[in-house]
C-alpha cells in the first residue's frame, strides 16, 4: 500500500510538471521590467533553453567517430573503425551493436530519408573503398557497393533513392537500389566534401563551394567567392553554413540569396546554426561550447564540457545537440523542452513497470497434495 501511495504522488507532481512545461516557455524565465508610456517595447533575443549538463552520454566507440540521426524513426546510429552502435534516445544503452566486417575502417555514416537505413562509407584493409547499407531496426545488412578507393563521405538525396559518395579523388551520384551510377565529376581538391544542394539537382563541394548541375553535367556557378574555414550542411538537410574569417554566412534551401552574420569565429573548432538561422552552437578550444546571436554576434550562454571535443551538431529535430568528445563518446545536450518532456515520460514508464512488479500479488504456493 505505502509503493502505491508513492506511486501516486509521483504520478500527481509529474503530471502537474508536464502540464507546466507545456504552458510556459522555457526559452526565458525572467520577469520583464514594465516599460514607461510611449516607449517602444525593445529589440531583444530571447535566447534558447540549452541544458548545462549532457542528459545522456552514449558510449561504445573510440577514436574517430561518425554519427547521423533519423527524424522518422527517432534513431542515432554511430560508427568507428568497423562498429556501430544504434540508440533509441531516451534509453542510452544501445538498441543495436553491428559489425561493418573485419579490417574496415568506416568514414562516414548517413540515414537515408524517411526510412530506418543507413549507409556506411569507408574503406577496407586493401584500401579500397566499400558503401554498406544496414537496417538500424534489425541490424540486418541489405546492400554493398565497392569502390575502387576509400570512401570519405556520404550525403542522401532529399528522395532517399541516391546516394552522393565523395572518394579521394571523384565524386560519385549512384543508385541506391542497385549501385548503378547516376553522374561522376572530379573533386576540386583533395579536401574537398560533397554534398546534394536545394532540391538535390545541384551538388555542392565545400572547399570553394562550387556548383554542378546534375541534370546538365556542366558546373553551375558558385554560392559564394569566400573560401570557408569551415563548412556545416545541417542535419535538417535545408540549411547551409559556412565559417569565414569575417563571419558566418548561411544559405537556405528554396530561399534566394544567403545571410551574413559578423561573428567572431577566432578559436572555433566546429559550429552549427539553428533552421532559421537567429543563433548557433560553437566549440570553442575544444573545452567549451557558446551560444551565440548572430545578429549581435553577442554570447548568450557559456557551457563548460569537462572534456575534450572535436564537433558539436544539432539534430535534425532541431531539440538536441550531439557533442562528439575526442574520446569517442556523444553528450546528447537538449534544447527546449521536447526532449526533457521525452525523458520525464520515459522515466514514468520505468517507475509505472517497477511498481506494478512490486505490487502484484503474491502467488500462494501449491499444495503438492
Amino acid at each position: 500500500m505505502r509503493q502505491i501511495i508513492k506511486y501516486l504522488l509521483f504520478v500527481g507532481f509529474l503530471a502537474a510538471a508536464l502540464i507546466a512545461a507545456a504552458n510556459f516557455d522555457l526559452t526565458s524565465l525572467t520577469v520583464p521590467k514594465p516599460r514607461k508610456s510611449g516607449t517602444a517595447a525593445p529589440k531583444s533575443f530571447r535566447g534558447v533553453s540549452i541544458s548545462k549538463k549532457p542528459s545522456a552520454i552514449l558510449t561504445g566507440l573510440s577514436g574517430v567517430v561518425s554519427f547521423d540521426y533519423s527524424p522518422s524513426s527517432a534513431m542515432t546510429a554511430a560508427t568507428a573503425d568497423d562498429q556501430i552502435l544504434v540508440w533509441q534516445l531516451p534509453d542510452t544503452a544501445p538498441l543495436r551493436e553491428i559489425s561493418s566486417g573485419p579490417g574496415f575502417q568506416a568514414l562516414s555514416l548517413r540515414f537515408l530519408p524517411g526510412s530506418s537505413l543507413f549507409a556506411v562509407g569507408g574503406m577496407n584493409s586493401d584500401n579500397s573503398g566499400s558503401i554498406k547499407i544496414y537496417d538500424a531496426v534489425t541490424g540486418v545488412q541489405k546492400l554493398q557497393f565497392d569502390e575502387a578507393e576509400p570512401i570519405i563521405s556520404l550525403d542522401p538525396h532529399p528522395n532517399g533513392k541516391q546516394l552522393l559518395i565523395t572518394g579521394e579523388t571523384y565524386i560519385k551520384v549512384i543508385e541506391v537500389k542497385d549501385g548503378n551510377l547516376v553522374a561522376i565529376m572530379q573533386k576540386s581538391s583533395p579536401v574537398a566534401r560533397a554534398c546534394f544542394y536545394g532540391n538535390g539537382n545541384f551538388i555542392l563541394q565545400s572547399d570553394i563551394l562550387s556548383l554542378y548541375d546534375v541534370n546538365k553535367r556542366a558546373m553551375a556557378g558558385s554560392v559564394d567567392t569566400v573560401a570557408p574555414l569551415f563548412f556545416r550542411k545541417g542535419m535538417d538537410g535545408t540549411t547551409f553554413t559556412w565559417l569565414s574569417a569575417e563571419g558566418v554566412t548561411i544559405a537556405t534551401a528554396g530561399q534566394p540569396g544567403k545571410k551574413f552574420f559578423p561573428v567572431d569565429t577566432k578559436g572555433v573548432l566546429s559550429f552549427d546554426v539553428d533552421s532559421k538561422g537567429t543563433w548557433g552552437l560553437f566549440l570553442l578550444d575544444g573545452q567549451k561550447m557558446v551560444v551565440r546571436e548572430l545578429a549581435t554576434g553577442k554570447s548568450i550562454k557559456t557551457i563548460a564540457l569537462g572534456a575534450a571535443a572535436a564537433d558539436v551538431v544539432l539534430n535534425a529535430d532541431e531539440n538536441s545537440a550531439y557533442v562528439q568528445f575526442t574520446s569517442g563518446a556523444i553528450g546528447v545536450f537538449d534544447v527546449g523542452y521536447q526532449n526533457k518532456l521525452k525523458s520525464m515520460k520515459y522515466a514514468l514508464k520505468k517507475f509505472v513497470g517497477s511498481i506494478k512488479s512490486k505490487a502484484a500479488p503474491v502467488e500462494k504456493p501449491v499444495d503438492p497434495q
